[in-house]
């Protein structure tokens, strides 16, 4: 499968993941589009976590785009090396780091903020699902985390309202992506 990076200084050039790589769906190339087109004042130098990031194409269409550093975090072995291969092969090695952690170990121990945390879990983990409050705490400053959800899986308001002050969802076919804001925070969602 190959996966094209879309924009900035690495696009047009391309992913390649094994099509044997199991539990794997990737972002599909629309929805990136779309979230980055919509977040692209907040990419320029930004600090960006891909957290579940199989393929790591998110991540890397950030650090095409112009964010300063980009940490992929992903529990599986095999899509860690992909994603090394090509920070590597595109020359982006020096601002990029693969992390190979379970994304809940990673939460709960991560010290570090990011301007921009993408969190694209499989769908059907509600495990992984129940994360996204936790995750106000990677969020520096007037940062954003955008989640990737199935459409179909309705999230009760309150469960973004616990923690969350600005919330948007957009809809991509059976995907649906919420831009959440932490509280006490400068800008509002875009």
């Amino acid at each position: 499968m190959k996966l094209r990076i879309v924009s900035g200084s690495l696009g047009r050039r391309f992913i390649s993941v094994d099509k044997s790589a199991n539990d794997f769906r990737p972002t599909q190339e629309r929805v990136r589009i779309a979230v980055a087109e919509k977040i692209k004042h907040r990419i320029p130098e930004a600090r960006v976590l891909d957290l579940c990031a199989g393929s790591g194409a998110f991540g890397i269409e950030m650090a095409s785009r112009g964010a300063a550093h980009v940490d992929f975090v992903d529990t599986d072995a095999a899509r860690g090396a992909c994603i090394q291969t090509h920070v590597n092969l595109f020359n982006i090695a020096t601002m990029c780091r693969v992390i190979r952690s379970d994304a809940q170990r990673f939460v709960l121990s991560c010290k570090e903020t990011y301007d921009i945390v993408f969190y694209d879990p499989p769908y059907e983990d509600l495990v992984l699902s129940s994360l996204v409050p936790q995750l106000i705490r990677l969020v520096a400053g007037n940062g954003m985390l955008i989640y990737e959800r199935k459409r179909d899986c309705n999230m009760p308001q309150d469960f973004f309202d616990k923690v969350f002050v600005g919330r948007e969802t957009r809809e991509y076919g059976d995907t649906a992506v919420d831009f959440l804001q932490p509280p006490n925070r400068e800008n509002t969602v875009p």
